[in-house]
């Protein structure tokens, strides 16, 4: 029986839930740009002169960086290591991936570093099932030469 009082109509009700999908979406964009910018960072930290290519440009970093330095010491993802650590470096990128992404190797060596070294390397990341891998050079155009 409605006698015409208020709040006797259950849409004049107010709405208390929160809608947080907005908010998830915001962070987890934020986070994909954090892991790509201090990627970024951490692999231009460690000095290397990449060697020069005609058909070199700039590549965006992916989710597991190498560096090999002049002395042939290895960097994962910025961090000092060895040859043995790559398989757990590439676990961990692996369970950062979304469902169908597929895991990409980005490899920078100083002109100097042994190549034996940087063979050994990109070899470490193919036995890890890492058959996407880049090799980081500078432009031609871009050394004035």
């Amino acid at each position: 029986m409605n006698t015409g009082g208020f709040g006797t109509d259950p849409a004049d009700e107010l709405v208390t839930g929160v809608n947080i999908t907005p908010i998830v979406d915001v962070a987890l964009v934020l986070l994909v740009v954090f892991l790509v910018t201090s990627s970024l960072i951490v692999s231009k930290s460690i000095q290397v002169e990449v060697p020069r290519a005609a058909t070199g440009s700039e590549t965006a970093v992916g989710l597991l960086a190498l560096v090999v330095s002049a002395s042939g010491e290895l960097y994962v993802n910025g961090q000092q290591a060895r040859v043995d650590d790559i398989p757990r470096a590439v676990a961990e990128a692996r369970k950062r991936l979304e469902p169908g992404q597929k895991l990409s190797g980005f490899v920078s060596a100083d002109v100097s570093a042994p190549y034996g070294r940087f063979a050994e390397v990109v070899d470490r990341l193919r036995q890890e099932g890492v058959t996407d891998i880049a090799l980081d050079t500078k432009p031609i155009e871009a050394s004035g030469k």
